[in-house]
């Protein structure tokens, strides 16, 4: 991580205003982002996207925020999720999971294959330039599969003959006792022609201490966090060939090595079972490559290809030794899965005013179980993704841009086990769906915006959403259908004084087909209560963004953004929706005190949400403030030493899975 002390830059709009006004933000050109890993909604910086953020790394190292989880519960119609049962960092995107709001490196979708979701606390943030995400209003050339949404996580290029950076830190527990490490570090260099960037990190932490307040659960007593150590190996590497100033051909390795404890239940609710799980392994390889050529001075070509491999295993234990595994519910499990893709973009100015865009994308998703007594089973997904766009600037004040994209999936290999222990196939089906949107920008001044933008989106259902037992509690459904949404966008934002930049947004979901686990007759299942996902759900999520920035001479910048949500299930009442807060507020602050020192902090408070969907379990509303004091000792060293929850709250966002108290760190960072 790399804190700069230079002073604030009035030119660059910070993470609270980018949600209405990314556009604008642009990326200073000393700052070392990968542009070929964008996904570009954009015909003129000033016009589009509509209802687009980012985070740079800037902002992502200020705040010491480590995994990608983290970075993005900054963001305004954001929430962060920790699975406990799985011990998995979620985000939603207002109100839409990561099912339904895939992610992207570089453009490139890594979300695992069998159930679509991913682990985003195994995605560290030292080798990332930028963070982006298109809330609602997607470009259509992303992808299939964005009902709410896209993620990106766009990779760094070195700007100079020779760049990096190195950073070590530690981690204390509130009793001042030392339980991890990390290390990082990113060298890059670019001669014209070519350039290469490596980066590598590791983050280990040995356990976690809970807050003070917290007085301890059957299955965990005070102090020391059960089981919640986890280690994570990274390394990314980057060669590109630059022959002329218009095209770029790179290519990309990432590997990923993780493993993790999963901290057993330690909530009051008695009917919860406590599991005692470890992923010994969670690895992550992704090899791809992208390309632009200009195709005479109006027209481009864009190449995406690449290769994705995905290994986890999971050890079910019978008790908190985690050393015998007698009991029916104990057992291993291990997933192998790997996608290959590509995806070709061509996009040309039919005239002055009007640039067209087309997309096409093959995606081939392959995923292998091997569970212990029984054969293994295979299953195989090919999705194709077709997407035009069109932007037409009426004047330079307004601009329209259309798309639609046409999505299929087709399932080619489905294996299902019976009683003899025989591979037999499931019933196999193919869907698709199309996607048309509308979205309108008109420059009020200057230095304002009004947008809006009216989308139609879908999602197919998953491996996992068709074909999962669940442990003998559900029966597959192969039939399932896609789900689909309307999401609409109006959003404004200005300069309201010198200094002091303001953002609204209003957005509303109609969100239909959704797929909910539907009960069945106990007697269905081996393991009761019974259910099987169906597309029975209906619901409508409608909400506030609201955002200020301000900086105050050249030293100080305060801000913070406020978020409401609104999500009601129109299908069954009944059911309740979880995990995401009605209310969130983040507020940030920044003091360069002298040239050489800086002191930083931020806080959140969100409302209670709600972690079962009976609604009997819930996570209680919570406030955390952390602090960090930066000091450049020398010519490019700078040490940091920071608090999170610096007022050892007792919080959780879910029930029964509560996170550390207080909590120290020490950096010394190198940059050059």
């Amino acid at each position: 991580m790399r804190f700069t002390m230079k002073k604030l830059s009035k030119r660059k709009l910070p993470l609270m205003v980018a949600a209405a006004m990314s556009s604008t933000m642009g990326y200073a050109a000393e700052e070392p982002v990968f542009e070929l890993g964008r996904v570009d909604v954009t015909a003129k910086s000033d016009r589009m996207p509509i209802g687009t953020q980012t985070l740079d790394a800037e902002q992502i190292e200020q705040a010491n925020r480590v995994t990608v989880g983290a970075a993005l519960d900054m963001m305004p119609g954001v929430n962060i999720s920790k699975v406990g049962p799985r011990n998995e960092e979620m985000v939603y995107v207002r109100g839409f999971d990561m099912r339904q709001v895939p992610v992207l490196i570089d453009g490139i979708p890594v979300y695992v294959s069998y159930d679509g979701y991913v682990d985003l606390a195994r995605f560290t943030t030292f080798d990332i330039g930028a963070i982006e995400v298109q809330k609602g209003y997607s470009t259509v050339l992303a992808g299939p599969n964005t009902l709410g949404g896209v993620i990106n996580l766009v990779g760094r290029r070195p700007q100079s003959t020779f760049e990096g950076n190195i950073g070590g830190g530690l981690v204390f527990d509130r009793k001042f006792a030392n339980n991890g490490y990390q290390g990082n570090f990113n060298l890059g260099s670019n001669q014209g022609l070519w350039y290469f960037q490596v980066s590598g990190s590791y983050l280990e932490r040995d356990f976690y201490t809970l807050s003070d307040a917290f007085k301890g659960a059957p299955a965990q007593a005070p102090g020391r966090r059960n089981n919640s150590d986890n280690r994570d190996k990274k390394i990314n590497v980057k060669i590109g060939f630059t022959p002329n100033a218009t095209d770029e051909y790179s290519l990309n390795y990432i590997n990923q090595v993780g493993s993790k404890g999963n901290p057993p239940y330690a909530g009051t609710d008695p009917t919860q079972n406590v599991r005692y799980w470890r992923w010994p392994y969670w690895d992550k390889e992704s090899l791809y490559y992208i390309s632009r050529t200009q195709l005479g001075s109006d027209s481009y070509l864009k190449v995406r290809a690449y290769y994705d491999r995905y290994k986890n295993g999971l050890s079910m234990y019978d008790d908190a030794t985690y050393s015998t595994q007698l009991k029916k519910s104990s057992s291993n499990s291990s997933y192998d899965d790997h996608t290959w893709g590509a995806s070709a973009e061509v996009g040309t100015k039919l005239f002055t005013a009007n640039t067209v865009k087309f997309a096409a994308h093959i995606k081939n998703d392959f995923h292998h179980e091997i569970n212990p007594g029984k054969p293994d089973q295979h299953f195989e997904d090919a999705t194709l993704s077709f997407g035009l766009e069109d932007t037409h600037e009426f004047t330079d004040r307004f601009a329209v841009q259309g798309g639609v994209s046409y999505d299929k999936r087709i399932t080619r290999r489905a294996e299902d086990v019976n009683a003899a222990n025989q591979i037999i196939g499931f019933p196999k089906d193919n869907v698709d769906a199309w996607n048309p949107q509308l979205g309108m920008v008109y420059k009020t001044s200057p230095t304002g915006k009004l947008h809006l933008g009216v989308a139609e989106k879908s999602r197919f259902p998953t491996i996992k959403d068709r074909y999962s037992y669940r442990m003998g509690t559900a029966i597959p459904n192969a039939s399932l259908r896609p789900e689909h949404a309307t999401n609409v966008e109006i959003g404004y934002s200005e300069r309201i004084a010198p200094g002091t930049t303001g953002a609204l947004n209003l957005f509303y979901s109609d969100i239909r087909n959704l797929i909910q686990a539907a009960s069945l007759p106990a007697s269905a299942c081996s393991s009761p209560p019974c259910t099987q996902m169906q597309n029975v759900g209906h619901v409508v999520a409608q909400g506030i963004e609201a955002s200020v920035n301000s900086q105050i001479g050249d030293d100080i910048e305060v801000g913070g953004n406020y978020t409401y949500i609104n999500r009601q299930n129109r299908s069954d009442p009944s059911i309740v929706l979880t995990d995401v807060p009605r209310h969130k507020l983040f507020l940030y602050g920044k003091w360069n005190i002298t040239s050489k020192v800086a002191v930083s902090g931020d806080t959140e408070f969100t409302s209670s949400r709600v972690s079962s969907s009976d609604g009997r379990r819930v996570a209680a509303g919570f406030g955390i403030a952390n602090a960090k004091l930066a000091w450049k000792v020398v010519h490019n060293v700078t040490a940091e030493f920071g608090v999170r929850n610096i007022f050892d709250r007792n919080y959780a966002y879910t029930e029964g899975y509560p996170e550390a108290g207080r909590n120290y760190y020490v950096n010394l960072n190198y940059a050059f």
